[in-house]
C-alpha cells in the first residue's frame, strides 16, 4: 500500500508568501537583534516551537511566552486563510484522481488546528483525507524532527517506504527526509531560496507536481485496477 502525506501551508494552499510577511515582523519586532535571522529558518517549524529555538539560541524576545508569540501569528491568521491564500490549481481534481488509486490520504502540518479549520472551510477540503495531523496537538518535537510524519504514518498504517510526501520548506522536507518517506520538494517557493536536497525530487509547478505524483505511485505498483 501507498499513501501521499501533504504539508498544508505553501502546498495545500499557498499561504507562504503572507506567512513569509508576518515572520519577518516577527523579525523585526519580536526578535531583538535578529538581523541573523532569515524567514526560511522558522518556516515550517511550529511556532510555539519557533519560540523554544529562539529562546535556546539566545535570542532576546519582546515578549514574555510562548502564548504571546502565538498571538501575533493568530492575529494574522483569519485573514492569511481566509481572505488571501488560494487553493493549489487542481487540488480537488488531483485527490479525486488520487482517490481512484485507493490511496490514503493524510495532512501534516505545524498549522494549528483552528488555522487548519479556516482552510478546510474555505476551500471546502472535509472530509478528503483520512488523516490530519497537527503539530499543536502532539507532544512530540516538530518539524524539522522526524516524530510527527512518522505519527501520521503510524495512523494511515503504512511505513516510510510506502510514503510519498509533499514538502515545501526545508524544515518539512528534512522532517520527511529523517523519516525515511520519498519526498517530493514542491518549489513553487514563496519564501526565497530553498535547499531541496534532502527531497528525492523537485516539482516546480502544480502540472510537474502532479506527474511526479502519479509517476511515483505507478513505481509504486498502485496503478488503478483495470478490467
Amino acid at each position: 500500500m501507498a499513501a501521499v502525506i501533504f504539508d498544508m501551508d505553501g502546498v495545500i494552499v499557498d499561504t507562504e508568501r503572507y506567512w513569509k510577511g508576518v515572520i519577518e515582523q516577527v523579525l523585526d519586532e519580536l526578535v531583538v537583534d535578529g538581523d541573523d535571522l532569515e524567514p526560511t529558518d522558522l518556516i515550517g517549524i511550529n511556532v510555539h516551537d519557533q519560540y523554544e529555538l529562539l529562546r535556546e539560541e539566545g535570542y532576546e524576545l519582546t515578549v514574555d511566552s510562548a502564548d504571546e508569540y502565538f498571538d501575533f501569528y493568530d492575529d494574522h491568521a483569519e485573514a492569511v486563510y481566509s481572505d488571501h491564500a488560494d487553493l493549489m490549481a487542481g487540488f480537488h481534481d488531483l485527490l479525486d484522481d488520487l482517490d481512484e488509486y485507493g490511496v490514503p490520504l493524510a495532512v501534516c502540518t505545524s498549522s494549528y488546528p483552528n488555522w487548519v479549520e479556516l482552510a478546510f472551510d474555505r476551500f471546502d477540503l472535509h472530509g478528503r483525507f483520512d488523516v490530519v495531523v497537527s503539530a499543536a496537538d502532539l507532544d512530540i518535537p516538530g518539524k524539522p524532527e522526524p516524530d510527527i510524519y512518522e505519527v501520521t504514518m503510524d495512523r494511515l498504517g503504512v511505513t516510510a517506504a510506502e510514503s510519498v510526501v509533499v514538502e515545501d520548506s526545508e524544515n518539512g522536507i528534512r522532517a520527511a527526509a529523517r523519516a525515511g518517506a520519498h519526498v517530493i520538494a514542491y518549489a513553487a517557493d514563496e519564501a526565497g531560496e530553498m535547499d531541496t536536497s534532502d527531497a528525492d525530487e523537485v516539482a516546480t509547478s502544480a502540472n510537474d507536481l502532479r506527474e511526479r505524483l502519479f509517476a511515483e505511485l505507478d513505481a509504486l505498483d498502485r496503478r488503478p485496477s483495470r478490467s
